[in-house]
């Protein structure tokens, strides 16, 4: 009886025991996204018209404005109430303090100035909007206002240097909640 039962619990202690593993993973999105940016104005090109050379000869030296827009949609209601500040950025005009920088022939001639939301302010570079305020997010889309005008450097319409030729720039913008 000991050897059956001797037998039956070293079959018990040495009982193959098959172990299987297998990952389990977790996987998660934090955001602190209050309002998306509307993918019209994720990447944008503001292009302006043909002009002559001449109109940056003279006093103001100053092309005609155009128009274009920020939109941001889907915004979160717990961003009702907050303010949103927009911020520009890009590589600056030293001619023109505030002013974007354009590559070509007439680098160092010419700058690209952005018109604030109130439709006349100078919005410099690496300042926020509406002077400075930003605006209230007070619905689940916003959309910003701006204008956009090509300008000679005072140098530039001193000595007549801005000559034909693509002119480009690059901007970015920056967006905080508050």
């Amino acid at each position: 009886m000991h050897g059956a039962l001797f037998s039956v619990l070293l079959s018990v202690v040495f009982l193959p025991v098959s172990v299987c593993a297998s990952e389990l993973g977790f996987k998660g999105n934090l955001l602190d996204r209050p309002c998306q940016i509307d993918p019209s104005s994720a990447v944008q090109d503001v292009t302006f018209m043909d002009t002559a050379t001449h109109l940056y000869h003279a006093w103001p030296g100053k092309s005609y404005e155009e128009k274009f827009q920020i939109k941001l949609a889907n915004c979160h209601a717990t961003t009702m109430g907050k303010v949103v500040r927009l911020t520009f950025k890009g590589a600056e005009e030293k001619g023109l303090p505030g002013y974007l920088q354009v590559s070509g022939v007439n680098s160092g001639k010419l700058g690209i100035g952005i018109i604030d939301t109130d439709g006349s302010s100078l919005l410099k570079l690496n300042q926020v909007h509406n002077g400075g305020q930003g605006s209230k997010v007070e619905k689940d889309s916003v959309t910003l206002n701006f204008k956009a005008f090509v300008q000679a450097t005072s140098e530039a319409i001193t000595n007549k240097a801005v000559q034909p030729g693509v002119y480009n720039s690059v901007a970015t913008f920056e967006l905080l909640y508050n």
